[in-house]
């Protein structure tokens, strides 16, 4: 069964259809490019029958951002025979879809909804090794929005430069609107870092709609992290040498001194590391998009309760499972 990934709002498919995302990393900072196009380029150079798409195909698998759900709704025609599969990132559900790809185990059923790790970060520069278990560039890599403030008041910084540290903030503001300017970010530059934080703001819930990317892009950074209480985190743990879990920055500042007192936890953290992030390279989720794209899907395309919804306009869909979803009947 064909495979189109869509992609809307994009002038010119084909010249993306061209990037490289090791080479033109920069290209896929925004949800719906990591997800659809760095997807469908790295299982096109697996020789997987797949296409990129501005435009919902008539039959085949579908994959859409479900930030472009409401794009998509204003698609004519939009009824289809096509497979819908929307892959999820942090927003909520697409009702619109058939199937799901979510990136936290949490938000996964293996029924209509299905755990695939995101990508790890494309082009990624590993640390040089000849740091050692030096201690001296600490750096945050991602958007402002998803740090906890107390990263950024005065304390935090009180606090480094008393112990000689540096603070790398490769970070920049989230826009909805997809303008991000990325030139000015290194988030695949990891040969001077030695050890990365990402701490977000508290959540009751454990923040159940964030991926684990940035536990295993510190494993094939070869850097120690100091990770928020996270559920992705917290369900990839296999011993306290994957990641030390850090809540506040007080607690982060008590880590930071345990490390630097102790240079073989360092150095055992980088070498359990280097093991756990071959669960997570390209070729390992590739592996998983080929077995969901190519048995899991196809099958469940066959079961009942998906396809009477097949060729029904994309509206119809929504609010009928809208309707059933206020009954308590759609889940």
């Amino acid at each position: 069964m064909a495979t189109t990934f869509v992609l809307l709002g994009e002038p010119d498919l084909p010249s993306l259809a061209r990037l490289d995302p090791d080479r033109d990393w920069r290209e896929f900072v925004t949800g719906e490019r990591a997800w659809i196009l760095q997807t469908y380029l790295r299982l096109r150079t697996l020789g997987l029958e797949v296409q990129l798409a501005g435009a919902l195909p008539s039959d085949g698998t579908a994959v859409f951002h479900t930030k472009q759900r409401r794009a998509l709704l204003r698609q004519l025609p939009s009824a289809t025979d096509a497979l819908l599969v929307g892959t999820r990132g942090d927003l909520g559900e697409a009702l619109i879809a058939d199937l799901e790809v979510v990136q936290n185990p949490a938000q996964s059923d293996d029924s209509r909804r299905f755990h695939l790790p995101h990508w790890p970060q494309p082009g990624l520069l590993p640390r040089d090794t000849g740091r050692g278990t030096a201690l001296e560039n600490i750096a945050f890599k991602g958007f402002l929005g998803n740090l906890h403030s107390g990263f950024r008041e005065p304390a935090w910084a009180q606090f480094l430069t008393a112990h000689g540290l540096r603070w790398l903030s490769d970070a920049t503001d989230y826009r909805r609107d997809g303008a991000i300017d990325a030139a000015a970010l290194d988030w695949n530059d990891f040969r001077t870092v030695d050890l990365v934080v990402a701490v977000r703001s508290p959540d009751a819930r454990l923040h159940p709609r964030k991926p684990a990317t940035k536990l295993y892009n510190a494993w094939h950074a070869g850097v120690p992290a100091l990770l928020g209480p996270e559920t992705a985190y917290r369900d990839l743990r296999r011993s306290s040498l994957d990641f030390i879990e850090v809540a506040t920055p007080t607690e982060a500042r008590a880590a930071i001194e345990r490390l630097c007192a102790e240079p073989q936890l360092y150095a055992a953290m980088v070498a359990n590391g280097r093991e756990r992030a071959r669960d997570f390279s390209v070729a390992a989720i590739a592996a998983r998009w080929q077995q969901f794209l190519g048995d899991t899907a196809p099958a469940l395309a066959q079961r009942p309760d998906v396809t009477r919804w097949r060729g029904r306009s994309l509206r119809a869909k929504e609010l009928s499972r809208r309707a059933l979803r206020a009954l308590g009947l759609w889940r």
